[in-house]
């Protein structure tokens, strides 16, 4: 399976339909013109004697270019790499040592890398690299045929227990991809426009949004990055029909009264790579009329692992089912025994379109995977209806004297208060209990609870051992480059 395959088999009446689009320029491809410009792009890779196996990696920011460029190098038969464009040049020479890439195509200028004397790689500057594209004439040739466990993919993991590795993607997986998001997701038609804020560089814009929207022969229509106004923009001229995001996204969106309008035009919106709480949801669905569909997935399993469509998330973290017949999903003790409904304990996966292991790290992998099963790091439960509940990061339960309890089940409470924004509950140290619970808390604009008002809501509504014993109300909160809120930078914080 390869990528190309969703593109070139484009049929005649559809060649003329607008594939991909750039919201910050305007510019855009039909399908036929993404093929010329993809078999353009991928025969100056050659020419320039990068072949199948190659790992070519890209650092840019959601574009056009983006896309052809990891188009281009399936073309070949090598191994695309992504990069978060916001990392600086100092971090992005981790990667290029970690991935072994042949090629890195950059929005830095080619002096800004400055690799030591044993790294031979090739860093292009995108601009650079356009000027050549333009002038640069291609000799047609079939695209590389990957065989099913083959490497075709390197997506890095966000490193928040060492340092990020390379999650090897098979070409497999694409197809396994598009099965699951066809019977759990969306399918998308010619009809359908896609907007793309979400970073290219991670699963949920490269995997998530791109292949089934070429198999569906929809559109994408990129932004760089998230902005409101220019969102409902792109939904008013774009016609845009489905929205892809994280919580943060969605609790911003529903601040600006005056796109709501816009907001109301979309078909579907979907979120995942964070907890969403009730309220947020609540909130969309009486503003838009649609649900927020929410998804659960890891890079480790080409993304998607479970989808709850068309309902509010009851109880908070209800990830829904997984897809029947692709992957199989249950919560362990820590022996490994599976637990029965409602017991938290870790998820596991197995099945369909598991990656191939981490880039070098085989003691690693044999952590994240064993017997088959991929151990996922979060805690959650099964409910007696099959579907699933998130309650947390492993590391993210609390243990207060002996009694685990969900960071998301704190949360929810806290963010039932009408003052409230959202919410991020911890567990800090403690000499008696062992933890005790704090929770950093964003109020809405001119709103005046305090922490002791807010202790008090909290006390009505969960167990008294759930209570935060202490409530620090921030301004916002600090995010990764996806927009999950930071417990690592909180917890820091004590």
């Amino acid at each position: 399976m390869n990528y190309c395959e969703f593109l070139f088999d484009t049929e005649e009446q559809y060649l003329d339909l607008d594939a991909l689009i750039d919201g910050e320029n305007g510019r855009r491809l039909t399908y036929i013109e993404l093929m010329e410009e993809v078999k353009k792009v991928a025969g100056l890779l050659q020419s320039k004697g990068y072949t199948s196996g190659d790992v070519i990696a890209t650092h840019l920011y959601n574009s056009i270019e983006a896309a052809v460029i990891l188009l281009a190098v399936q073309y070949i038969g090598g191994v695309i790499c992504l990069i978060d464009p916001l990392y600086k040049s100092y971090e992005v020479l981790y990667y290029i040592e970690d991935s072994g890439a042949k090629c890195l195509v950059t929005h830095l200028n080619n002096t800004e890398i400055d690799l030591p004397e044993n790294i031979k790689t090739d860093v292009v500057n995108i601009n650079e690299f356009n000027d050549e594209i333009r002038t640069y004439s291609y000799v047609d040739k079939e695209f590389y045929n990957y065989k099913e466990d083959e490497l075709a993919m390197l997506l890095y993991t966000s490193g928040s227990t060492s340092k990020p590795k390379g999650v090897m993607i098979s070409a497999g997986c694409y197809s396994v991809f598009l099965e699951k998001s066809n019977m759990s997701l969306y399918k998308y038609t010619k009809d359908d426009r896609i907007i793309c804020f979400v970073p290219f560089s991670h699963g949920f814009g490269s995997l998530s949004i791109l292949i089934p929207s070429l198999d569906g022969k929809a559109a994408i229509v990129f932004l760089r990055s998230f902005q409101p106004i220019k969102i409902s923009k792109a939904i008013l001229e774009e016609n845009i029909t489905h929205i892809l995001g994280v919580p943060t996204h969605y609790q911003q969106l529903l601040r600006y009264e005056s796109i709501h309008d816009s907001l109301r035009r979309l078909k579907a919106a979907f979120v995942a790579a964070a907890p969403l709480n009730f309220e947020t949801a609540a909130e969309w669905y009486k503003i838009t009329g649609i649900y927020l569909d929410e998804g659960y997935g890891m890079s480790e399993t080409s993304t998607l692992i479970s989808t709850r469509m068309n309902m509010l998330p009851e109880p908070a973290g209800n990830v829904g089912f997984p897809p029947k017949g692709i992957l199989e999903i249950n919560a362990v003790d820590e022996e490994g025994r599976v637990l029965e409904d409602g017991i938290i304990g870790e998820l596991r996966v197995r099945g369909k379109g598991i990656m191939l292991g981490y880039l070098n790290k085989p003691e690693e992998t044999a952590k994240r995977i064993r017997d088959g099963w991929v151990y996922t790091g979060d805690h959650g439960y099964r409910r007696s209806d099959g579907s699933f509940v998130i309650c947390g990061r492993k590391d993210d339960v609390i243990n207060v004297a002996g009694l685990k309890l969900s960071p998301l089940e704190v949360e929810a409470a806290i963010n039932s208060h009408e003052d409230v924004v959202d919410s991020a509950a911890i567990g800090i140290e403690d000499s008696i209990y062992g933890e005790i619970v704090k929770a950093y808390v964003v109020l809405k604009d001119n709103a005046k609870a305090t922490e002791r008002d807010l202790i008090k809501y909290v006390s009505g509504k969960i167990a008294n051992f759930k209570v935060p014993k202490y409530i620090a109300i921030i301004d916002e909160f600090p995010r990764n480059n996806l927009g999950k809120i930071d417990k690592k930078v909180l917890k820091a914080k004590g």
